[in-house]
This record gives C-alpha cells, sequence and structure tokens, in this order.
C-alpha cells in the first residue's frame, strides 16, 4: 500500500503559517473598545484652554496684589504698636491663604491629567513599532498581491 500524495491546499498552507499570530490579532482587536474613552479623553482636553486663559489672568491678579503682599509684610512690622490693624492683617492673611488654596485645589484637580500625560507619552513610545510594522505588513501584502496579479495573467 503505498500512500497517495496529498493534494497541496494553499489556504490551509497560509492559514497555518498564521495560526500561531492569531492570539496577537484578537489582541489588537481588542484596541477598538479602546478607542471609545480615547476620544472621551480627546474632548476633556478641551478644559485646558480656558484653564490657560485663567492662568494668565491669576498670573496678572498676582502682579496687581503684590504691592498688597509687600503691604502686609510691612503691616507686621508695625502690629505692635498699631493694634488695630491686627483685623486688616487677619483679612489679608485669610484673602493669601484662600487663594492659595485655591490654586491648590486647582493643581490637584490637575494631577490625573499630568499623570496622563506621562502615560501617553509612554505609550507612543510603547506604540510606535505598531506603525512600523503596519507598513512593512501592507508593504508586504502589496508585493503578494502584485505577484498573485501576474501569475494570474
Amino acid at each position: 500500500m503505498s500512500e497517495q500524495p496529498r493534494s497541496f491546499e494553499s489556504t490551509a498552507a497560509v492559514s497555518s503559517i498564521f495560526e500561531r499570530i492569531k492570539p496577537l490579532q484578537d489582541q489588537l482587536a481588542g484596541l477598538t473598545h479602546i478607542l471609545e474613552p480615547m476620544q472621551q479623553l480627546a474632548l476633556l482636553a478641551g478644559v485646558f484652554q480656558p484653564l490657560k486663559e485663567f492662568e494668565g489672568q491669576i498670573e496678572e491678579l498676582a502682579k496687581v496684589l503684590e504691592p498688597m503682599h509687600n503691604f502686609r509684610n510691612q503691616l507686621r512690622t508695625v502690629l505692635q504698636q498699631f493694634s488695630p490693624l491686627q483685623d486688616l492683617n487677619s483679612q489679608l492673611d485669610q484673602l493669601a491663604v484662600a487663594f492659595g488654596e485655591s490654586l491648590r485645589q486647582l493643581t490637584e484637580a490637575l494631577e490625573p491629567a499630568a499623570t496622563l500625560q506621562d502615560r501617553l507619552a509612554d505609550l507612543v513610545s510603547a506604540f510606535e513599532p505598531a506603525k512600523i510594522l503596519h507598513q512593512e505588513f501592507s508593504a508586504l501584502a502589496d508585493s503578494f498581491d502584485g505577484k498573485s496579479q501576474r501569475l494570474a495573467q
């Protein structure tokens, strides 16, 4: 009994070659689920322009209030001599503390965005091979398509 040669099945052969990367393709397909939250992040990034404008306004306000800060420092030197000014000093302190606290809260609110930017930069670097591999596999696909078209003629 001699074995009869089996016919070559090109589709099955190619499938078996690419079978080992099927789990990787499945993982890459999961990226589509990530695109929705990324679109939400892109919309969220719209808060930065108004915050930048606000930062400029606060910076200008800080310049305007600089003489008050100097006055407050000078006032402290004479408080023992002019105790009725203690209330004014307390109010100036409260104003400065309130501004500082509000700016700290804003800074804390921005912390996750700053952390996200760092992580995104890491992701950009980690995904850089994807662009190169996409181009290389696309070129290989084109070369096979071209060869198959020539063979068909």
